[in-house]
């Protein structure tokens, strides 16, 4: 470090270096690590620091940084040097301030002094330096009775403004120490003790100077300048009221200040509105006993401010004003929001007296007219700050008084239905809206806005259906009924009925079953309570929905229907309607003859056949969950002629096209990139599913079902074998590939349309299983083909998974060959997905799969070996082999829970097995995570259970008809000699995390495993234990006995975890 006397210099010129910039770029780096240096050394270069900043001659950014270095070395100066530098600092700014230039003005260096006096405070006060605030309170005139100095006051203001963020801000206290925040608690203990009331005085004596200048002009706190000071006092108050004594802020002498500043009639005052908004935001949320908050409230008359402000900016019918405005209305939302927040916490606070409750209440209602009033407004942000929390915070209390059995009030009453029509009216899109669908993400903020304002209207208007179900049923039926009389009785174009309110019609009869808790048939009709007890005490009785007669939504459903509102010409009414019908598709079990009404509209230019692609896509989407949900009243009241003919109607659709990117270069990862993307084939494989169904449904038919299927799949697979490319060696050759991923992924989604086998269908019958095995056939060839390209991999399995699902065991024998074309390229996420794959074949066929199974067990294992060798290099690694190892594991634990087992001691893998094992206790032990421990242990824990017999000394006579031998003799010596040392070195390994909650669930599997281990062999394993396992792991004979004690004695495994881990944790000591 240079020395003393030209360390100022120094600094001044480096500063200067780094800021230039003509300044070279080594010269820049020089400088920055020099300056970097004197930083880092504050505790030596203070005082040179010092020095630069109190000159005024040098640069300015110098100045700043040297003020940077003064504060870094408070934490390390002893108190006489703390008190010099305070001495030094009040006798600069006192002249700087008090009749200097003040720091001309330059905004950077007044915030640096500001930054520099809350450092110093925090380290001073108040023992070092116990007149903090008494010195710039003194300041502000030059004797009692001269004019405020504008100056100094502008400096007090900043001060007491940075002070209480540095001990105060709620957000600052998200970050810091416990240390930090107990020094935060004693300053700000020592200021409400010391300095408050001066402190609020003053700044009160301010504001009222301020005030007082705003519309006067000339030297002194007048004008421009009286604003200024009075926007920064005003938000100083908001400062400190919520942690000093409320009875400083809020007194009969404040309070005009607070109305007044708040209802300043000219524009160029809305920033000190809004700031006074703010304040008594504050105020009104400060912490205090209710009878208090009752008070306060009840002198502020907020209910009269609210009623003379929400007019501002919406004058003569304005809807919108300028930026300014807007914002002073959303402080005033905001302090609505709080004050009726604050009043329904007093309602609903058990403490609160039944007066308190009361008067409360009284006040929260009297404000309703204000909520409805913010809801009315044109500015959807107003509309958010509205509804939440007072609104939600006042409908919860309804509910809570409701499910006491409160009586329904006319004020509530008038409440609940004044909302609900403005809320139902802000659903609607507005009149100038241009409707489009945009894809999911790619949404303007418009939209954004709009379908966020919704959801929260529709939070509002469930709440008022809850609480009183016949008033938004009323409401709901009105709306709904009445436009469709008016497009029944004149069209859309002859009504002139608007799109936007088709479409909220339909919108709201989408939401009014979710609304009123309608679901099932009976939602649709008014079942006697008869009915539904009978339903409930007679299991085998079924209510006949189609005798009684519609509920209201049932009518609505009806006249919907009747209507054909789906044909309205507005894409937004179709695909709301198409909503409609998906979510109540019971209707139609009550009502099938519509059915034949709506299938037309989903495959013409209503639905399926849109102009626009993404409302397409989103149309492929819901036919297909409206096949899927009404496929057994298809089956009942459609043809196979009229499934031909909508197939037919949708062949158009079913031709895929895929190309890459024609803006980045074609490689096989981008191929891979963009197969994973969502895009448009995304939707068309749901049109693929819907195919699969609607064949599906044809049983009865099976030549015109297999004819059909033959037709759809096809040109699929023509499609495939067309574009079977062995290598990529063009952009022609990836985007052929590409299609073909597309063709396999499709010929899937038409099987996913079929139903899944399951325990009561266990095979699949019909001769269209023969036409899927043929298919998977050209499949496979194109697949091995193609073996080399990851996105044709992972289509092939995708779709084997599918087809296997609904056609069961008779593409099994296929399964060998396509795991011989998967696995010989497989990466390291493939082989976790294989194991997956592999895992629900053995889950859902059992011993059908047995044969298949025992061929490919050493070919997977080794592969599965293969990649846990390779080396770790980093997280991703570390990543890809725990989720490999837990695949693994769980492969492992299928195969046996499936009682197929006798796979890994076949006469092909016996030899293998002790491998087999090893690798179990090798991943255990080695570069293994917590999930991957848990899952090792779980293994083998089951084979224990399968495999150990039950002890019996050699002394002891043959068993009659025991349990028969264990197929793995001798099992147990490999758990003594591999698995149970384990159970210690694991959890004593410095790395094992006891406060994890996973690393719980790992001594949870140990402590089953030890404890299955004992009950299996009994004596032979308590002498293993205390003979040689306990010995070489040096644990103290007492210590093991206590231990075995406890194993002995507890019930079960999950009783003697928690002893285990606190055992395990005392054994290993405190962490390294």
């Amino acid at each position: 470090m240079a020395d003393a006397s030209s360390l100022s210099s120094q600094i001044n010129s480096a500063v200067q270096l780094a800021l230039a910039q003509q300044t070279a770029p080594e010269q820049r780096n020089q400088a920055y690590v020099f300056l970097s240096q004197v930083k880092d050394a504050a505790s030596q270069t203070w005082q040179d620091a010092l020095k630069l900043f109190l000159e005024k001659s040098w640069d300015p950014q110098a100045r700043m940084f040297a003020a940077q270095v003064i504060g870094e070395s408070f934490p390390h100066l002893s108190p006489e040097a703390l008190g010099y530098v305070q001495t030094t600092l009040f006798a600069y700014f006192q002249q700087e301030y008090g009749s200097g230039p003040a720091e001309s003005g330059i905004t950077f260096l007044i915030n640096t002094s500001v930054r520099l006096l809350a450092l110093l405070f925090f380290h001073s006060y108040p023992k070092t330096c116990p007149n903090f605030f008494t010195h710039f309170i003194s300041l502000l005139r030059a004797t009692p009775t001269s004019p405020l100095n504008p100056a100094s006051t502008d400096l007090l203001l900043r001060l007491l403004h940075e002070v209480s963020v540095e001990i105060s801000d709620a957000q600052l206290r998200l970050n810091k120490t416990p240390t930090r925040l107990t020094r935060d608690g004693e300053l700000r203990d020592a200021v409400r003790e010391r300095d408050a009331q001066a402190i609020t005085r003053t700044v009160w004596e301010v504001l009222g100077v301020a005030i007082d200048g705003l519309e006067k002009e000339g030297e002194g706190v007048k004008g421009a300048k009286a604003r200024d000071l009075a926007l920064m006092a005003m938000k100083v108050v908001g400062d400190y009221v919520s942690w000093v004594d409320i009875n400083l802020i809020v007194t009969p002498e404040t309070i005009p200040f607070l109305l007044q500043s708040l209802a300043l009639p000219t524009p160029i005052d809305l920033p000190l509105r809004t700031s006074t908004a703010d304040a008594l935001l504050e105020t009104v949320t400060k912490g205090m006993p209710a009878q208090d908050k009752l008070a306060l409230l009840s002198v502020l008359d907020l209910g009269n401010v609210f009623s003379s402000l929400l007019g501002v900016g919406r004058e003569n019918g304005q809807k919108e004003a300028d930026e300014q405005t807007e914002a002073f209305r959303e402080k005033l939302g905001k302090l609505l929001n709080g004050t009726g927040t604050e009043l329904c916490k007093i309602i609903e606070e058990p403490t609160s007296s039944p007066e308190s409750q009361q008067a409360a209440k009284t006040m929260a209602t009297a404000l309703l007219p204000f909520v409805l009033q913010f809801l009315s407004d044109s500015s959807a942000l107003l509309h958010t700050i509205a509804i939440s929390p007072f609104c939600t915070s006042i409908l919860t209390l309804y509910k809570k008084e409701k499910k006491r059995g409160v009586a329904m009030t006319e004020e509530k009453k008038a409440f609940l239905t004044g909302l609900l029509d403005v809320v139902v009216r802000k659903m609607e899109y507005a009149p100038e809206t241009e409707w489009s669908l945009s894809p999911e993400g790619e949404e303007d903020d418009d939209e954004r806005v709009f379908a966020e304002m919704r959801k929260n209207f529709i939070v509002v208007a469930d709440a008022i259906a809850w609480i009183d179900p016949e008033l938004y049923a009323a409401a709901t039926r009105s709306l709904v009924i009445n436009t469709i009389d008016s497009y029944e009785a004149g069209g859309a174009t002859a009504s002139g009925l608007p799109w936007q309110r088709v479409e909220l019609a339909t919108f709201l009869l989408y939401g009014f079953g979710q609304a009123v808790s309608a679901t099932g048939p009976g939602a649709f009709v008014i079942v006697p309570p008869t009915e539904v007890q009978r339903a409930k005490t007679e299991p085998n009785y079924r209510i006949d929905y189609t005798q009684f007669p519609l509920s209201q939504l049932g009518e609505m459903m009806l006249r919907a229907c009747q209507a054909k509102l789906v044909l309205y010409p507005h894409a937004a009414v179709s695909l709301q309607f198409f909503e409609v019908a998906v979510r109540y598709n019971d209707f139609f079990k009550l009502c099938p003859e519509y059915i034949n009404d709506i299938l037309p509209s989903f495959l013409d230019e209503h639905g399926l056949h849109q102009e626009d692609e993404p409302v397409r896509a989103r149309v492929f989407y819901l036919f297909s969950r409206f096949v899927h949900n009404a496929k057994a009243i298809l089956q009942a009241s459609v043809s196979g002629e009229l499934v031909s003919s909508i197939l037919t109607r949708m062949q158009d659709l079913l031709v895929i096209t895929a190309e890459l990117p024609t803006d980045e270069t074609p490689t096989e990862a981008l191929l891979t990139k963009v197969a994973d993307q969502v895009s448009f084939f995304t939707a068309q494989q749901n049109l693929f599913e819907t195919v699969g169904a609607l064949i599906s449904i044809l049983n009865q038919i099976p030549e015109m079902q297999v004819n059909l299927l033959r037709a759809v799949l096809s040109p699929l697979l023509a499609g495939l074998q067309t574009n079977t490319r062995t290598k990529a060696d063009s952009p022609e050759d990836l985007n052929s590939i590409f299609l073909s991923h597309h063709f396999i992924m499709a010929v899937g989604s038409v099987a996913k349309g079929f139903p899944d086998l399951s325990a009561r269908a266990p095979v699949a019958t019909g001769s269209w299983v023969e036409v899927y095995k043929e298919a998977m056939e050209t499949v496979l060839v194109g697949a091995k083909a193609m073996s080399s390209f990851v996105v044709i991999r992972n289509s092939t399995r995708a779709c084997f998974n599918r087809v296997v699902a609904t056609t069961g065991e008779a593409v099994l024998p296929l399964i060998p060959t396509l795991i011989d074309c998967l696995l010989g390229e497989a990466t390291f996420p493939e082989i976790s997905e294989l194991l997956s794959f592999l895992g629900l074949l053995v889950a859902k066929y059992k011993f059908a799969f047995l044969p298949i199974l025992d061929t490919l067990l050493l070919p997977v294992f080794n592969r599965v070996f293969y990649f846990l060798k390779l080396p770790i290099s980093g997280t991703d690694d570390m990543i890809q082999h725990s989720n490999l190892r837990r695949a693994y594991f769980s492969f492992i634990l299928s195969i046996t829970s499936a009682n197929m087992q006798e796979v890994f001691y076949s006469e092909k893998n016996k030899p293998h097995l002790q491998d087999v094992l090893q690798s179990i206790t090798h991943y255990i032990a080695t570069d293994s995570l917590a999930p991957d421990q848990r899952y090792g242990f779980l293994v083998l824990t089951k084979l224990l259970s399968i495999w150990v017999e039950t002890y019996r000394p050699p002394t002891a006579p043959p068993a009659v008809n025991g349990a028969p031998p264990s197929p793995v003799p001798g099992f147990e010596q490999f758990l003594y000699s591999h698995a149970v040392a384990l159970c210690f070195k694991v959890p004593l390994m410095p790395s094992f995390d006891y406060s994890d909650a996973q690393s719980f669930q790992v001594i949870g599997e140990i402590s089953t495993f030890l404890k299955q281990l004992y009950q299996k062999r009994g004596a032979e394993f308590v002498e293993f234990m205390t003979k040689s396992l306990l010995p070489s792991i040096q644990c103290p004979p007492q210590a093991g006995e206590v231990f075995m004690k406890a194993l002995r004695e507890a019930p079960d495994g999950k009783q003697f975890k928690k002893f285990a881990q606190e055992w395990l944790r005392e054994s290993r000591g405190p962490p390294q």
